[in-house]
């Protein structure tokens, strides 16, 4: 075969097909610049923001600019309950959202939400997970998870087991103290944990909370330090007693239809920059954001009570059966939840991954 032969043959169609191009006046054909709309309910302050932007500059980086994200914060695209939706339906190509928002939608996911289902046994005694190490066991039962979130590839499942009591009210150390208060709490698992503690559950977008403060209508919350402060809560705080009692856990998910219409080294670029090394990498940015927070809200005069071993096994007594009532009332899929409930479990007592 005469290699050269085609080589010339080669070069002069190339040349050929460029001084066409170059006499009709038709431009070289580029590479289609694909642009995603990324939506969340946050305010532009917020981790998850500073994060997606991080994100998108990395993607259009890598991609040579193929791949454009536009982020909307705040519910610029739909209110918090349709996040998920925003995503599931093609309108907006990639969201962020909260699972608790959804009450029943994700019925596996919530068993994360589960009284103190990230505590793990030390030798300085029980302590919870981080969000990065609880972020990293939910993204890698992601496959797990898939079913529930239909429609849409999880991307990575965040999880903060930090959720205290926070209150425009007087220290507490006891559940008795909480007693006919009125506390916003962070879906049905945490509603139940309130009631358990004789409060009165509220449900209430995070956006309400510090005008019901201030208004006396609220007596407090389930919430986080970095939450805290992304919703400027400290002015309507008195007190927060630090209990890590229960985990709030969020989605970022991409459209299914959408992430299938990439080309292949598209996808191999959000595949890389999510997963389990994202997860525990976020998670980590929310760990120092909730050490950020909790510095923000002292210093704006508001008492953190650390509890005593004793306290927070009083806090802990209460909500023992918590978990059963909501693995009783699964139904068909109880034996479901529970042998997902296992494995998580036996997963953060491992510190797998």
């Amino acid at each position: 075969m005469n290699h050269s032969g085609m080589t010339r043959r080669g070069f002069a169609a190339t040349a050929g097909g460029a001084m066409a191009a170059m006499l009709t006046g038709a431009a070289p054909a580029r590479a289609e610049t694909i642009e995603l709309k990324v939506s969340h309910y946050l305010p532009p302050n917020h981790t998850i923001q500073k994060e997606l932007v991080r994100w998108a500059e990395e993607l259009g980086r890598k991609s040579g600019g193929r791949l454009r994200l536009t982020v909307y914060p705040a519910g610029q695209m739909g209110p918090l309950p349709r996040q998920f939706d925003l995503a599931r339906t093609g309108v907006a190509d990639i969201s962020f959202f909260l699972h608790g928002a959804l009450p029943g939608r994700f019925p596996l996911t919530e068993v994360a939400q589960l009284p103190y289902v990230f505590d793990r046994e030390t030798d300085q005694g029980r302590r919870a997970l981080s969000v990065s190490e609880a972020s990293g066991v939910m993204t890698s039962l992601a496959g797990r998870l898939a079913e529930e979130h239909a429609g849409t590839r999880i991307l990575y499942v965040l999880a903060s087991p930090t959720v205290g009591v926070f209150l425009h009210k007087p220290a507490v150390r006891a559940p008795e103290a909480l007693a006919g208060l009125r506390l916003r709490h962070n879906g049905p698992i945490t509603s139940a944990m309130v009631s358990a503690w004789g409060a009165s559950p509220v449900a209430m977008p995070p956006s309400e909370v510090a005008d019901a403060l201030d208004k006396g209508t609220l007596d407090g919350m389930m919430f986080n330090f970095e939450a805290a402060q992304a919703f400027q809560l400290a002015r309507s705080l008195r007190s927060v007693t630090v209990l890590n009692a229960t985990a709030a856990t969020f989605g970022l998910v991409m459209n299914e239809k959408k992430y299938a219409s990439l080309p292949s080294d598209l996808a191999e670029l959000i595949d890389e920059s999510t997963g389990v090394a994202a997860a525990r990498r976020v998670g980590k940015a929310y760990d120092d954001a909730e050490a950020s927070g909790r510095a923000h809200v002292a210093t704006g005069g508001v008492a953190i009570v650390d509890p005593t071993a004793a306290e927070a096994d009083a806090f802990r007594k209460p909500t023992a059966g918590v978990a059963e009532k909501v693995l009783a009332g699964a139904g068909g899929r109880a034996g479901e939840l529970r042998a997902f409930r296992d494995e998580l479990v036996a997963r953060v007592a491992a510190g797998v991954p």
